[in-house]
């Protein structure tokens, strides 16, 4: 029954399209609503809870798989914020995962002391009969065959466990109170116990060269790998953005031990990623904020210090080999021979379905007679019986006996062709069979092998992305207590308050706050200020970081032939990263100088970023998915919002490549978010002084693109709501950024704004955006937030109260 529930109501794929469809506005009757509504049974929940304490291992392991897939799609929020199933994820799975969780982990110990006993006695029986005329005792590698699958049985289902405790903590918020300071030293104690595991089998286990020797321990220390990396996640999860958890835990030896985990070279470099951001989870809320409430340092404190060393002697450098350790070549483990391997599989793989298709279509027409070759077979030869006697009825009838005897004769001769057709067609299908096994067997091995690879590069891709979130932690600081509350009711109708004065203060002095640097609240404690001056002098992760993102910006020039997967993972890594950088362009950079140039840190960030950005612009199709430009424009747009001295290192030619991708057409959801970080930009410029003559190439570049996008909505048709939502984020942006421009007297440009008949535009486009607006809003195949429309619609009341008050003489 457990292994029936796995492959229907808890598979994996089917649990997918399950969620996929529930987020879906049409997916109220389809079949995988309702699998999924029965995979949500808490009845059957509860039952495959209570299996996983049964003793039979396999089939604790089935109930604890079907769970993991369960929690992984559907223990999570739902879009109206309500729970589902929330009290069988906390009171039923939680306080059972966790028996399982100390059963595996004593079972475990226990099973790995008695491998060592039989092998020290199997030692001290050579020992005592040395020189005796005695069989071959048994030799190390022998007791292991035979006593490790039971062992790799339990830390498979220690891993499976795991995993289903690190989706319940991250999935389930009442989960992660009932989990809580119980599950803490449950999860570091995997840690230790993995690493006595591998030494064990480092010692007891001379691996020669070859390359089956290589796989089968590969395949033996696998599920410790799987358990380590999940026990971290858990972990990782658990203490992230926890303060209440952190302050009443007993830390104990947990620094150390999370030291040993990152530092353990077996280990997998995602869990030493994880067991980082819990180092840094800790020292945010024990060293960090601790220091700035007691106004003291904390360099001296015991815990304080060790979470210190820790991020400064060990995490920096891991994620500097992190960042070095990526390459472009092709080397055997690199990403883009992974793609190659990937793309060559999935082209074998497709070959044989193709193949396969086509003789499935070939039968079926066949079929379509609705008449078995057997029964044609029959039909003929009744034909020829049927002409025989028509011939024989025609001939005299001299001789009975000889008749008889003749009619004998053809019976047998017939019979005995039936039976030779029988078996020619029996042998034909037994080689049919053995075909289509061959087959099947060849596209198993394809998909194993397929599905290997995208592990392979899943693995690398989550590194990538933990190590850019860690560095990110590590820049963001802590801020102070500044507010940022809105003033909900200060619009509330759209005619009764014109744009005065006061509202001008308000959107000037919001617009200088977000573009100026955004870091300005935050306070650097001393602790916070040794970590980054390691950080840039010894580690120079910076540069490493901006050298990383250009190798991802040219990773994939051209997305032609490359899966969809691969597209989607490289977009979240170059945003991932974008935001990385944009956390380390908050701090100050023109006090570290790149390695091998004279250049300080803020001009070599610029140019490094113009040069990725005119040469992806060059080498890539503008309307292509990948989101390079977008990337690079963020990063652009962090920098001059951050480090306002990179505001006047903009050239003409900076100026003229944003320009070119601002006026470009309307294709994708990339490019509509790269024109949006132009349209920031080229805020974030004018709000400086600068002089009358970039004041008008701004004004008619953004004016041109507002155009635009008021003739695409007049152009979009009902099946084009994608593009109508494009639009609308469009005009959005241009409509602040130039009230922006034009609502600032210390550096308005009055002339260009009645030159350029800003005005007109404004009164012209604002009744077709709030059609837009409500037309998004309605569409059912467009998913929009209302906060998001919301921000819309304050847009258009700034803009009629913005038009009035100009034609007040503002």
């Amino acid at each position: 029954a457990l292994v029936a529930l796995s492959r229907t109501l808890y598979d994996g794929t089917a649990l997918e399209r399950g969620a996929a469809k529930r987020k879906s506005v049409a997916a109220s009757a389809s079949a995988v609503s309702i699998v999924a509504a029965e995979a949500n049974n808490p009845t059957l929940l509860q039952a495959l809870s209570e299996k996983i304490l049964d003793v039979d291992v396999p089939c604790a392991t089935i109930a604890v798989g079907c769970l993991s897939n369960y929690v992984s799609f559907y223990c999570g929020s739902n879009d109206d914020g309500i729970m589902e199933n929330d009290d069988v994820a906390s009171d039923v799975m939680a306080p059972i995962l966790l028996q399982r969780l100390q059963s595996s982990l004593g079972t475990i110990h226990s099973m790995m002391g008695q491998l060592q006993n039989a092998i020290d006695k199997k030692d001290t029986v050579n020992t005592n009969k040395k020189g005796s005329a005695t069989k071959a005792a048994p030799t190390a590698s022998d007791i292991i065959d035979k006593q490790w699958p039971s062992i790799k049985e339990q830390w498979s289902l220690l891993s499976l466990s795991l995993i289903t405790l690190a989706g319940l903590i991250e999935n389930c918020p009442k989960a992660l109170q009932r989990l809580g300071v119980n599950s803490f030293p449950q999860l570091l104690a995997v840690m230790p116990l993995a690493r006595t595991s591998l030494d064990f089998l480092s010692k007891e286990m001379i691996v020669s060269g070859a390359e089956e020797e290589k796989g089968k321990k590969k395949e033996m220390v696998q599920p410790i790998m799987d358990a380590v990396t999940n026990a971290t996640r858990a972990l990782h999860s658990l203490l992230d953005d926890n303060r209440s958890l952190i302050t009443s835990l007993p830390l104990g030896n947990a620094v150390s031990e999370l030291q040993n985990a990152i530092t353990t070279a077996e280990f997998p470099n995602i869990a030493k990623l994880h067991a980082s951001g819990s180092i840094l989870s800790l020292r945010r809320v024990l060293v960090l904020e601790k220091e700035i409430e007691t106004k003291m340092s904390l360099h001296c404190e015991p815990t304080a210090a060790a979470l210190q060393s820790c991020t400064n002697d060990v995490i920096l450098p891991l994620l500097s080999f992190i960042f070095d350790s990526f390459t472009n070549d092709s080397s055997d483990d690199s990403p883009k021979q992974l793609i190659n391997q990937m793309i060559a599989t999935s082209l074998q793989l497709s070959t044989i379905k193709n193949d396969a298709d086509m003789e499935d279509e070939i039968v079926r027409k066949v079929n379509s007679r609705k008449e078995p070759a057997r029964d044609i077979s029959k039909r003929q030869k009744k034909m020829k019986q049927d002409k025989k006697m028509k011939e024989d009825q025609k001939k005299q009838q001299d001789d009975v006996d000889m008749d008889v005897q003749a009619t004998k004769e053809e019976k047998d001769e017939k019979q005995q062709e039936e039976a030779m057709a029988f078996v020619e067609e029996d042998e034909e299908e037994d080689s049919t069979e053995n075909k289509d096994d061959t087959k099947q067997q060849k596209e198993d091995d394809l998909q194993e092998e397929l599905d290997n690879i995208v592990s392979n590069w899943k693995t690398i891709v989550g590194s990538h992305k933990l190590a850019l979130e860690l560095v990110a932690n590590l820049c963001s600081g802590i801020n102070g207590n500044g507010e940022d509350e809105e003033e909900a009711d200060m619009y509330q109708d759209d005619d009764e308050h014109m744009w005065d004065s006061d509202d001008e203060a308000k959107l000037v002095a919001d617009s200088k706050g977000a573009t100026d640097n955004n870091g300005a609240n935050a306070i650097i404690s001393p602790l916070e200020q040794a970590m980054y001056n390691s950080m840039t002098a010894q580690h120079h992760l910076p540069e490493k970081v901006l050298h990383f993102f250009r190798k991802w910006v040219e990773f994939l020039p051209d997305t032609t032939n490359v899966p969809a997967l691969v597209s989607q993972d490289v977009n979240e890594v170059l945003s991932t990263c974008a935001l990385c950088l944009g956390n380390v362009l908050a701090c100050n950079l023109s006090t570290w100088s790149s390695i091998g140039s004279e250049k300080n840190g803020l001009d070599f960030f610029w140019l490094q970023l113009v040069t990725m950005l005119s040469s992806s612009t060059e080498t890539s199709n503008p309307e292509s998915t990948t989101s390079q430009p977008h990337a690079i424009t963020s990063v652009i747009l962090s920098m001059l919002q951050n480090q306002p001295r990179s505001r006047t290192l903009v050239d003409e030619t900076t100026l003229n490549g944003l320009f070119t991708l601002l006026l470009h057409a309307d294709a994708n959801e990339a490019l509509m978010q790269t024109q949006c970080n132009i349209i920031s930009i080229l805020g974030v410029l004018c709000s400086e002084p600068h002089p009358a003559s970039i004041d008008a190439k701004v004004c008619s570049a953004l004016l041109q693109r507002l155009s635009r996008s008021s003739i695409d909505d007049t152009n979009s048709s009902n099946n084009n709501q994608a593009s109508m939502k494009q639009s609308v984020i469009i005009t959005h942006e241009i409509l602040n950024t130039l009230m922006d421009m034009y609502g600032d007297e210390d550096n308005c440009h009055d002339e260009v704004f009645d030159k350029e008949n800003v005005l007109d535009h404004f009164k012209r486009c604002l009744p077709g955006f709030k059609r837009r607006i409500k037309k998004v809003n309605a569409a059912a195949n467009i998913t929009t937030a209302k906060e998001e429309v919301n921000v819309w619609n304050e847009t258009a009341l700034n803009t009629s109260r913005f038009i009035k008050y100009k034609q007040n003489g503002g």
